[in-house]
């Protein structure tokens, strides 16, 4: 499960920072398997699957949103609409250095939207934009 969550979050913190992060065969067969679970538990729609896959974030659908919020709760960064420190820290520090994680953590935390959709999306947003500005 462990080995799960961090695979997760580094496929996150790839989509996030549209940076190339090169995994393994396993990890990105995880990461697969995560992304099928998500697209059932959220009935997402073969266009935003292959949107997601490609990082285009540009006039999501709302099951976009729903997608890329399963995501980063399965991944353990994001539990009840709220960013998970320790975890964003752990996962986005070994990519990019503990300070520049902190500092983009520090921009995006406390986020909230209508919906815990909206609010997984608006984070990804931020995370996005806040790595861009760094």
């Amino acid at each position: 499960m462990k080995a799960f969550i961090t695979l997760a979050v580094v496929c996150l913190v790839a989509c996030a920072l549209a940076g190339p992060v090169e995994l393994t065969a396993e990890q990105k067969e995880k990461a697969k398997v995560h992304i099928q679970e998500c697209v059932k538990q959220e009935n997402t729609p073969e266009e935003d699957v292959v949107k997601f896959r490609n990082r285009d974030i540009e006039n999501p659908s709302k099951a976009f949103k729903c997608l890329s919020t399963c995501f980063f709760e399965r991944a353990g960064t994001l539990k009840n609409d709220e960013l998970q420190d320790d975890v964003v820290i752990a996962k986005l520090g070994v990519l990019i250095g503990e300070e520049k994680a902190k500092a983009i953590l520090e921009k995006c935390k406390g986020i909230k939207a209508e919906d815990r959709c909206e609010t997984g999306f608006k984070t990804f947003q931020c995370f996005h934009a806040a790595n861009a500005a760094f």
